[in-house]
């Protein structure tokens, strides 16, 4: 006889949504992350900023991104239904993707929205994979949505991998 089971610790699971949110940002982005990566390799010192948004449900944050967006900024729909997008803003540093994602926020509660989230990532090499980048982003806009830690920029870097002085170990140290 089978049984249902049922997994009550949450470290075992995680919810579906997550889940799909992982699968859409790799879907919508590796692509473009491939060129950008190519660029940088191949076009001397290079970097751009990828900051993740979303917004309440009834603020058009399309809209908004697409009026205040750079041309050299490349806006990405991650999921419509729930108003998530990424941006990646070539030629932006950490202190410049700040004050953008401050600049949006604070236009977003002028427009009536109560509660936006923002992650983002400075990225100056291609030693991250395009995988890791993107996961790490969408770990830490799950935490502080379950935090529900809204109207601020986070930053986030994915886990760097360091040499030890004998070069007989690799360990990873996660810079969340």
């Amino acid at each position: 006889m089978i049984m249902d089971e049922r997994r009550n610790k949450s470290d075992l699971s995680f919810p579906e949504d997550e889940i799909k949110l992982a699968k859409k940002m790799m879907d919508q982005l590796r692509t473009t992350l491939e060129f950008l990566y190519y660029l940088m390799d191949h076009r001397g010192k290079f970097s751009f900023t990828m900051i993740l948004f979303s917004a309440d449900e009834h603020l058009k944050l399309e809209n908004l991104l697409k009026k205040w967006k750079r041309e050299t900024d490349i806006l990405i729909e991650i999921d419509k239904i729930n108003n998530v997008y990424v941006l990646l803003c070539q030629s932006t540093d950490e202190e410049g993707g700040q004050q953008f994602g401050e600049i949006l926020m604070s236009n977003m509660r002028l427009l009536g929205g109560t509660t936006a989230y923002c992650v983002e990532t400075e990225l100056q090499t291609t030693s991250y994979s395009i995988q890791e980048v993107i996961f790490t982003m969408v770990e830490k806009y799950i935490s502080i949505k379950k935090e529900k830690e809204s109207n601020i920029v986070f930053f986030t870097k994915p886990r760097e991998i360091e040499n030890t002085e004998n070069n007989d170990v690799t360990y990873y140290t996660d810079i969340l």
